[in-house]
């Protein structure tokens, strides 16, 4: 998995107007939970690492003016259009200690179903929350979807995990489904054709 690394500052100050000031320079407030320390410890980073942090599911490797802080990404807030941060929460991480974490899937393959059965891929299930220890965070859960029929359905249980993960949600609950298309009814298709 590829290493992340952040550059941050202790924030001075909370509220809107610190956030503000913040974000005019190009920083964003955030806050480490965690680690075995008794108080949260707000700090800021550079707007633009977003972009490194928001689809890592892994370990961050945060230097806190010279103190490295190991965490994983908890939240990030946004505006009400999503389409800018306003806040960033990380967990600090203990070795040893299990923790939990959500991850991407990423499916492989195009359905039989939908390749050869007139099926349709509905996916209702993106990224899963795992319970593992941080050294064993995959940095996404591969699932290969190829085999599937019209009719089919992959559930929690059928997602393969790397030994010492395991999935927190309930296996019964469907992550991908390819639909039976109902073909239109033939005087229909006559009416077309009797149009052309």
């Amino acid at each position: 998995m590829e290493t992340v690394k952040l550059q941050a500052t202790l924030r001075k100050g909370t509220g809107k107007g610190v956030a503000r000031k913040l974000r005019r320079e190009g920083l964003l407030p955030a806050v480490i939970y965690g680690g075995g320390r008794p108080e949260a410890t707000p700090i800021a980073i550079k707007a633009s690492d977003i972009k490194k942090i928001k689809h890592h599911s892994g370990l961050i490797y945060i230097d806190l003016e010279g103190e490295e802080r190991v965490c994983i990404l908890k939240d990030i807030q946004y505006n009400y259009l999503g389409d800018v941060p306003l806040h960033v929460d990380f967990h600090e991480v203990t070795f040893g200690e299990v923790i939990t974490t959500t991850v991407e899937i990423e499916f492989v393959g195009t359905p039989v179903g939908v390749k050869e059965e007139n099926g349709v891929l509905e996916i209702f299930l993106r990224e899963v929350e795992i319970e593992t220890l941080p050294k064993s965070i995959p940095e996404k859960l591969v699932v290969d979807i190829s085999n599937l029929h019209a009719g089919d359905a992959l559930h929690v249980s059928d997602i393969p995990v790397p030994e010492g993960v395991r999935i927190l949600e309930d296996p019964e609950t469907a992550v991908v489904v390819v639909s039976e298309q109902e073909e239109a009814p033939a005087e229909e298709e006559s009416e077309e054709e009797a149009s052309e």
